[in-house]
């Protein structure tokens, strides 16, 4: 199964949640991830996007990849991008590479909806 057919997304006010059901972000899907995120970013008019990853339990350098460009276009559309829901293996990952330090990581939905 593709990674575009486990994605979905629900707006909560300004922010623009992105469920991922895949088990795996890696080289095989990273690229669907990143045109999906970016065409759901230029079709939102307020885009800020939280991604939830709360079913993803490894994440190759294309995932990480993917997530930088998902921040680049949120960016430069004047959004917010954040991450959430990770499982430890993940969450490690974002640390050792830093990418929390440039990207808002939330425990849960809840934690994302009240710092937005």
């Amino acid at each position: 199964m593709t990674l575009d057919t486990q994605l979905s997304t629900r707006q909560v006010g300004n922010i623009l949640f992105v469920d991922v059901a895949a088990a795996n972000v890696d080289f095989r899907n990273a690229e669907t991830l990143k045109s999906t995120v970016s065409s759901l970013i230029h079709d939102a008019s307020a885009p800020n996007v939280v991604l939830n990853l709360d079913k993803v339990g490894f994440m190759d350098s294309s995932g990480l990849s993917a997530l930088l460009f998902c921040k680049r276009m949120c960016e430069e559309a004047n959004g917010r991008f954040s991450l959430c829901s990770l499982q430890a293996y993940v969450f490690n990952l974002i640390k050792l590479t830093n990418l929390n330090k440039s990207v808002s990581v939330y425990n849960n939905e809840a934690d994302a909806l009240a710092h937005q």
